[in-house]
């Protein structure tokens, strides 16, 4: 298993507005989160910037895993059209696999997700590590959600 790196959710140094980007990729689909916060990491509004999601899930793409990054790219696009273009490189990108990648397999949800990486890596401003696009399993997801909540309760 590969070493967690955190997630590190910062500002530029001119602005006080910092962005994170969470992408829940599920088994009934993918939807993608966009959160703001101000300097403190107090959510800024009620609601999130950006709420979105396709279907089918990553794990309908099993023999085809470019088709999963293209069911992803439009997602992709629409967070990083969210973010203020001088803010992507310090915005984090997070990308969890849930149950319906754990359920293909190692081999096939290891290349789903590898391709996953290398669509971030090739075609988004968004800052991102090779670790942040992994499968998650239930006890990990209810840590990341309930922290969610405590910034955008």
């Amino acid at each position: 298993m590969p070493s967690q790196t955190p997630i590190q959710i910062h500002s530029s140094s001119d602005s006080k507005t910092s962005y994170a980007v969470i992408f829940d990729t599920g088994s009934s689909g993918s939807r993608v989160h966009v959160f703001c916060f101000d300097h403190n990491l107090l959510p800024i509004g009620k609601d999130l910037e950006l709420f979105l999601q396709t279907k089918p899930g990553l794990s309908s793409y099993a023999s085809n895993p470019r088709s999963a990054t293209l069911s992803l790219s439009d997602l992709f696009h629409e967070a990083e059209a969210a973010v203020p273009k001088d803010l992507c490189p310090f915005t984090p990108v997070c990308v969890g696999a849930t149950a319906g990648l754990r359920a293909l397999g190692v081999d096939a949800s290891n290349r789903i997700l590898q391709a996953v990486r290398d669509l971030l890596k090739q075609s988004s401003s968004l800052s991102s590590q090779p670790d942040v696009v992994t499968k998650i399993d239930l006890g990990r997801r209810k840590k990341i959600v309930a922290l969610l909540k405590k910034f955008v309760a």
